[in-house]
């Protein structure tokens, strides 16, 4: 039985007077089992956030995208493993290899446009049109080979949107209701515009608790199959119960949405098709988070224990994974997995010691007494090998760096809870 006066206790210590607003929801067996509205839509208008507020899910769209794809699939409209090019025939020729699973997977190569120089001013000019953002990535080069790497590309979600358009001769929006919306009765859901600002619609804030402020103009029109869904917190509710029920999507299509990509080289990664993959003390995770600027998003699935987490905000930047983590802490009251450190030769740690990156991330990771110091976005972990190629974080026995060897590249994947990264060596620190 989960005791939820512990939930109240994280939601009290970690959310509340946190944010703005936000909605959340804690299910089991697919009913909600612990629900709570607080906080403000509209500060200016003192609006309350309720069931039915309208937030932006941000890239919590992913998955709707890759089921919208998965049964455009089913209905032989088009081909998961067929090139991109055979549904978008303008797109550059150095993606002839790309197909539409490597976009679902985030396999493909294709430069994610948030990285591009030009992406900012695109992005916050309410005047930039599909065409502007395609541009700003579309003609560079792959940034690496179709299938070699797992690489979160933005870019690949929007190509998506626009072959399920071109297969059907219908916008995405309505493809949307009519295959997921209307199906699970999701009748406040839609393609959001920059304009959305109705009174069900929650305002989006950045800052924190003693100085909140209404985030800069973005057009959110631009990020179609990759981040454009708005919803509810009611919504989402049936979305959970509907996958429950296998009501839009049978056990074998939801198996294929769940199950990790594999790389050329064989390693498997954390991704399925829309959907994060991982484990948390020994429970299986399904999972995708969202963030823009105003708003963060998550949601949460724990198969093996029939659980689920929705947690919606109307605040940018809010650590969602952290406080998910002591949410799901308080409900199984499980204890960390604790495993003990093993004496490796200094040749073998300085070994590993180097820069590793890819387009999103780097890791900074040198050696020192047995250990490796892994300097990532502003934290450092000292961390502590328990195998030949796990190493685990001191202060936290739930973060781990785990070395992916006897491939062609050098490559380690850093583990947190509710999200995960590979990286690849770039240089050795001698």
């Amino acid at each position: 039985m989960i005791d939820t006066a512990r939930v109240e206790d994280v939601l009290d210590q970690h959310l509340r007077g946190q944010v703005p607003g936000a909605a959340l929801a804690l299910t089991h067996a697919g009913e909600p089992l612990f629900t709570r509205c607080f906080g403000l839509a509209d500060l200016a208008r003192r609006q309350p956030v309720q069931p039915t507020t309208v937030f932006r899910l941000a890239s919590v769209t992913k998955p709707f995208t890759a089921l919208v794809i998965m049964l455009l699939e089913r209905d032989g409209l088009l081909d998961v493993d067929a090139p991109i090019r055979d549904y978008l025939p303008g797109y550059p020729a150095h993606a002839a290899r790309v197909t539409v699973r490597h976009l679902l997977t985030h396999t493909s190569g294709i430069p994610n446009y948030i990285a591009q120089p030009s992406y900012a001013e695109i992005i916050s000019d309410s005047r930039r049109t599909d065409a502007d953002l395609l541009a700003c990535f579309a003609d560079r080069e792959l940034d690496f080979e179709p299938g070699s790497r797992y690489g979160y590309s933005n870019s690949g979600y929007r190509l998506l949107d626009m072959i399920a358009e071109h297969v059907t001769g219908t916008p995405f929006g309505a493809i949307l209701a009519e295959r997921v919306f209307t199906p699970a009765k999701m009748h406040h859901s839609y393609l959001v515009n920059h304009t959305s600002t109705t009174t069900d619609h929650a305002r989006g804030y950045i800052g924190d608790s003693d100085n909140f402020s209404e985030a800069a103009y973005f057009n959110i029109a631009l990020t179609g199959g990759a981040g454009r869904i708005g919803s509810t917190l009611a919504d989402l509710l049936r979305f959970d119960r509907a996958l429950r029920t296998e009501s839009i999507a049978d056990a074998d299509l939801q198996c294929r949405l769940f199950s990790p990509v594999q790389l050329t080289t064989g390693r498997r990664e954390g991704y399925g098709l829309g959907w994060r993959l991982g484990t948390y003390r020994g429970h299986r995770l399904i999972y995708h988070g969202g963030g823009i600027p105003g708003y963060t998003s998550l949601y949460v699935r724990l198969p093996d224990d029939d659980l689920g987490i929705v947690l919606l905000t109307n605040l940018g930047r809010f650590p969602c994974t952290n406080f998910a983590r002591r949410l799901i802490d308080a409900a199984l009251d499980q204890p960390p997995v604790l495993r003990c450190a093993i004496p490796l030769p200094q040749s073998t740690v300085d070994a590993r010691a180097g820069v590793y990156a890819d387009t999103d991330y780097r890791l900074d990771i040198t050696a020192e007494s047995g250990l490796l110091i892994v300097s990532f976005l502003g934290r450092r972990h000292r961390m502590a090998p328990v195998d030949q190629t796990t190493y685990v974080a001191q202060d936290d026995p739930d973060i781990t760096l785990t070395f992916h060897d006897g491939g062609p590249e050098r490559a380690c994947t850093l583990n947190y809870p509710l999200w995960w990264c590979t990286v690849y060596r770039l240089t050795q620190v001698r």
